[in-house]
């Protein structure tokens, strides 16, 4: 008996292909561009109306102007922008003195024990901490690793070169690898593996953060197969089920 697709069915059918053929790749190739233009524009906004705004208000005063030029209102923006990042590195610079590290840390343990301000600021400070601070970069290289038991690989970082007292009963050296979380690398395990364990991979740091953040889905291009694995099936089972 031949059996007929429905036109609900069939409109469904076209529809998922639609979307899975031309819309979502589509949107993966527009949102990194659209949300990195989004978070420039907020910048150049608040630069606008924080600092640039004001410039060129006192300047237009100032000059007894009736209506103020686009390149004063550009160059106020630009100034205003400017004058951001220059504070930015003079915190920098400040924070890599003795006292700035005190003051610093004294301000932020104040604002750790706010209750409503901790759950906005801790999760937001290690975002950027593992992001925009040297702690991505003090992984020193990627390996594969058997965790959480045996026979299944998990991604790891060499992190440090183990303790002297630490090593296996036979002698041999354990080093420290940390093994992050997914989708939120900065954080995750530190476990101590014997070295001739350790499964060494020719993947760049960054890659291999963007493979834990998408997790799995972004491969490196290095590792990526040369066949295509054929899908999954079922075990077989004895008897008639």
């Amino acid at each position: 008996m031949i059996s007929k697709t429905s036109p609900g069915a069939r409109r469904s059918t076209v529809q998922k292909t639609f979307f899975r053929k031309y819309l979502l790749p589509g949107l993966t190739a527009l949102l990194p561009t659209v949300l990195t233009g989004f978070v420039l524009y907020k910048l150049w906004e608040y630069a606008h109306n924080a600092i640039g705004s004001k410039v060129v208000e006192a300047l237009r005063k100032e000059f007894l102007l009736e209506q103020t030029p686009a390149w004063l209102t550009v160059a106020g923006d630009a100034a205003g922008l400017a004058l951001i990042i220059f504070i930015a590195l003079a915190i920098g610079f400040a924070l890599t003195s003795f006292l700035g590290t005190k003051l610093f840390r004294a301000a932020e343990s104040s604002l750790l024990r706010m209750p409503l301000i901790s759950t906005i600021y801790k999760p937001i400070k290690q975002i950027t901490d593992f992001l925009l601070s040297e702690k991505s970069q003090q992984f020193r290289n990627v390996v594969a690793i058997e965790y959480p038991r045996k026979g299944v690989y998990s991604i790891g970082f060499v992190t440090n070169a183990g303790f002297k007292d630490l090593v296996t009963p036979d002698g041999r050296r354990m080093i420290g690898v940390f093994i992050p979380s997914s989708p939120t690398p900065f954080t995750g395990y530190i476990v101590f593996v014997p070295e001739s364990e350790v499964i060494p991979l020719s993947i760049p740091i960054e890659d291999s953060l963007r493979f834990v953040i998408s997790g799995g889905v972004i491969c490196p291009s290095s590792q990526l197969p040369e066949a295509v694995p054929t899908k999954l099936t079922p075990p077989e089972t004895d008897g008639e089920g």
